[in-house]
């Protein structure tokens, strides 16, 4: 199995772990949040701009792949609060067309002071 790390050139990982990783058809996504290189918060305290961000960071990843949003076929999204539900949903469904990928979402305690959403993703094409 060969696996190729999937890195956009703006965006450098802040561990040990690759952003995303292709195997064969598939791309698997490390779960995203709105953070810049030097760990600053991008979108501010605003869960939408946030999720506008991670979810820009996706498709920065996924072109790696030469994939795109419509070849997700899941995602996990966590949040900080589920009172950010509503919001965060109003981004995703205006970004992510039928047939939406399979989802779950969670209530999670984020890696980090002010991050209110993340979101981890696996595509695949024929």
């Amino acid at each position: 199995m060969v696996k190729t790390k999937l890195v956009p050139k703006s965006w450098i990982p802040a561990g040990p772990y690759s952003l995303g990783t292709q195997v064969g058809n598939f791309a698997f996504l490390s779960g995203q949040i709105a953070t810049a290189n030097d760990g600053s918060i991008i979108g501010g305290a605003d869960v939408k701009e946030q999720t506008e961000v991670v979810i820009d960071k996706i498709v920065e990843i996924l072109a790696e792949a030469d994939m795109g949003l419509g070849d997700v076929v899941q995602t996990t999204v966590y949040l900080q609060s589920l009172d950010d539900y509503d919001d965060m949903n109003e981004v995703y469904s205006a970004r992510f067309q039928e047939p939406y990928p399979a989802r779950a979402t969670v209530r999670a305690d984020l890696a980090g002071a002010g991050l209110l959403v993340e979101i981890s993703a696996i595509a695949g094409r024929d």
